[in-house]
Formats: C-alpha cells, structure tokens, sequence
C-alpha cells in the first residue's frame, strides 16, 4: 500500500549569483503526475534537488506531509522513507551486481516496504540480477534503477530525464512504467526537456526565466 503524500511549495526562492526560482508554487498528492519542462540552465535541476529534499531554498514555504521543510536541516531520513529516484544516467554502482545495486537503499533504511520479488516480475529483470550492470543494456540499466528507487515503496517518484539516454522502444516501457506506478498511488515528478515526452503527465508546467507556468 502506497502511503499518503501531500506537497506544497508556496512562493519558493533561489538565488546563486542571481535568481534561479522565483517564487514557485506548486501542489502534489497521491495520483499526481506532473513534468517540469524546461531548457538547460532554467533551473529544473534545482528545483528538483529542492523537491527531493536535497538542497535548500531561500525563501517561501515548503510542507512535506506534516512537516514544515526549514533551512539547513537534514531531512534524510524522511527523504529515505518517501521518495524513489530514477535519473538518466542510471547511477548504478557498477563493480555491484544488479541485485545488490537494487538492494543499495537498505544501507540508510532497516525497513524494506515494498515486495522484491513483485517488483523483479514486474520489470522483466529476474535474469540480470545476478549480473554486473556494466554488461546490460540502456534499457536494462533503466529497469533496474527503476527497481531500486521502488525498494521502499515511495509516495513520490522523481524522475529527471529518464529517458534521456534510451531509444524510442525502451523509452515507452519506462514511460508505462512510471504510468503503472502512478495508478497504484505514487506521485510521479518527472523533468525533462523533451515536450513529446512530457505531454505524457497529467499536469505539464514550463519552467522559464525561474517562474514556473502550468499548462503550456
């Protein structure tokens, strides 16, 4: 069972030696499937480092669940327990087999929530996991990683660019899979720069000159 999320940013800031978000605004739930389009440079890597608790903010509002996201603090944990990763270069460690790279996420948390073996069937990658990921395809790599961010079974998926790095066939069964995990629950952010591809969410925003704009 996919547990609840509730996401607001309200007014988010963040400046480098100039703007880089200006004042954002953004809700997410359970069933929510959203992409940030934008070109390289506008900030979608931020704002999802942002989103994933993984950098701060300089200003605005930030609830995660109950909690209030404050400014230098370590949200790890709740980081650990929430949201799955999937990024277009994979980051998959590669002297590791595929299983042991899936399991990876049992290092910060003793709790594995979701079934293995479920979502081994459901991704096709029961013959790799004895494998070292340096031999597997683009593809693969994907599912596996795919895998990975699903171990904890996360209310929140965010997916920056990925596919990015495959051909069309294997872009449709990542983009089926992020589908399929979105019916059962999960919230799916998904950055991309590629406006075919984002046209696949429910709800698509353009991120320009900082200021996010919904429904382009």
């Amino acid at each position: 069972m996919v547990k609840d999320i509730n996401i607001e940013l309200s007014g988010i800031k963040k400046s480098y030696d100039k703007p880089v978000l200006k004042d954002i605004c953004l809700s997410v739930t359970n069933y929510s499937y959203v992409t940030i389009v934008g070109k390289s440079g506008s900030g979608k890597s931020t704002l999802m480092n942002i989103l994933g608790l993984i950098e701060g903010f300089d200003g605005g509002i930030y609830r995660f669940n109950d909690t209030v996201i404050k400014k230098g603090k370590d949200y790890s944990k709740l980081r650990y327990e929430n949201i799955g990763f999937i990024f277009q270069s994979y980051n998959l460690i590669p002297t590791l087999t595929c299983r042991e790279n899936i399991m990876l996420p049992l290092v910060y948390s003793s709790k594995q929530s979701g079934s293995l073996d479920e979502i081994i069937e459901s991704l096709d990658i029961a013959d790799l996991l004895d494998k070292k990921v340096t031999v597997l395809s683009g593809g693969e790599k994907q599912r596996v990683a795919i895998a990975r961010a699903l171990l904890l079974n996360p209310s929140l998926i965010i997916a920056d660019e990925p596919t990015g790095n495959l051909d069309p066939v294997n872009t449709k069964i990542v983009l089926d899979l992020l589908e399929k995990e979105n019916k059962k629950g999960r919230a799916v952010i998904m950055i991309t720069h590629d406006d075919t591809i984002a046209r696949e969410a429910r709800k698509v925003y353009r991120l320009e000159n900082g200021v996010l704009h919904e429904n382009y």
